[in-house]
């Protein structure tokens, strides 16, 4: 079953969906932190834009009487391409400053590795994979980003800007959404990392996914190790992709979806690390997160007027973003429980939503509760037996 949409409409694209605008003048910007700016006209909201200040959410104009995304707005055509230009002038100057530090690294690590040697307790070859995460990220990703958005912002037209409406205003209401199941999946992460913090090291032995005591016995293993990680990083990043793609999940599907589908992938990576790595102690929550993808990339191309296509593309690039990420970094990374979330994610999707030309959202039946709350116990219950585990 699903929610009525008022002139079948998509909620984002509802009429109604953004805040009213303001009185305190015709023109103004929303920041992305909800605060407002106002203008007496046109030209002093174009000249804000232009001067790149800050990453905006919405704009308002007399036309609109409410806040609308600023590719809503025909005249701000040109200063939109000015604004883009000097984010990826931005981003340019960020992998410039980062190049010494990164690449230096890189090259000391492939030093290390052809000459056999050992850096900071790590063998040549895991030190250069470390290496190459680095340079990727702290400078791969900033020029890409100014690559992408000088390249965006010389192609954009009328007609471009007309087309990117949908996606904008998506995104916009995306954030704009209340998702409380994400904050308590977000929460217990945080809870464990600070218990991992507090056990000075011995967490993972004490509640690690470790196969050999799982089969003698410690079945409770599979669950309370994916609640720990084994480096800050490795936690910032799981963090970090759990806040965007649990939200997403919990506003498209809604949360009763979004428990089943984490617990129930937390169980598929689990299985599948035990049967192709049945000797490696394995910890992190990122089964479970390609559990969130693996559903959203089935739920989405079920549910084509959902969503729209740019922003289904971006799921897409976060998988191959993944097999890459498996590849280089194959010696650290549990590829298997990765494997296994994704396909138990999909499949949950693929069982539970059939194809439809809908523009709706599900909505929640009292199973659906009734299963998602049994899930969010169970998640619970993992999460404070696994802390339970390290401090005692």
């Amino acid at each position: 079953m699903s929610e009525v949409a008022p002139s079948g409409r998509a909620p984002w694209a509802r009429e109604k969906v953004f805040p009213k605008k303001p009185d305190t003048g015709d023109y103004g910007v929303v920041d992305e932190k909800r605060a407002g700016r106002s203008f007496e006209s046109l030209e002093k909201l174009q000249a804000y834009l232009e001067a790149g200040k800050g990453r905006l959410a919405w704009v308002w104009v007399p036309e609109f009487p409410r806040l609308v995304a600023p590719e809503e707005v025909p005249e701000l055509l040109a200063s939109l391409r000015k604004r883009r230009l000097i984010f990826a002038a931005e981003d340019a100057e960020e992998a410039r400053r980062t190049l010494p530090f990164s690449g230096l690294a890189l090259l000391y690590a492939l030093f290390l590795y052809g000459s056999g040697g050992r850096a900071f307790g790590l063998a040549g070859l895991d030190l250069l994979v470390l290496a190459v995460f680095a340079f990727l990220y702290f400078t791969g990703r900033p020029w890409w980003e100014a690559r992408k958005g000088r390249v965006a912002a010389e192609k954009l037209t009328a007609e471009s800007m007309a087309g990117e409406v949908p996606e904008a205003r998506f995104d916009l209401w995306l954030e704009q959404q209340k998702t409380p199941c994400t904050l308590v999946l977000a929460g217990l992460l945080v809870l464990l990392g600070a218990g991992q913090w507090v056990a000075e090291g011995s967490g993972i032995g004490a509640a690690g996914f470790d196969k050999t005591r799982y089969v003698l016995g410690e079945k409770w293993r599979l669950f309370t190790g994916a609640f720990l990680h084994g480096n800050l990083i490795h936690f910032i990043l799981n963090a970090s992709a759990l806040w965007y793609l649990g939200r997403r999940v919990e506003i498209l599907a809604r949360w009763p979806h979004l428990a089943g589908v984490f617990f129930l992938s937390i169980l598929g990576a689990g299985w599948a690390s035990l049967v192709w790595k049945p000797l490696q102690i394995s910890v992190g929550i990122s089964g479970a997160v390609c559990g969130l993808l693996g559903f959203l990339l089935v739920f989405e191309t079920l549910h084509r007027g959902l969503v729209p296509r740019p922003a289904r593309r971006r799921l897409a690039a976060i998988l191959i973003s993944l097999v890459g990420i498996g590849i280089l970094g194959f010696r650290f990374i549990d590829n298997a429980a990765h494997f296994g979330g994704l396909a138990t994610g999909a499949a949950y999707a693929l069982v539970v939503f059939p194809k439809s030309s809908s523009l709706r959202r599900p909505v929640i039946l009292w199973q659906d509760r009734l299963i998602g709350g049994v899930a969010l116990l169970l998640i619970f219950g993992s999460a404070v037996g696994a802390l339970a585990a390290m401090l005692t």
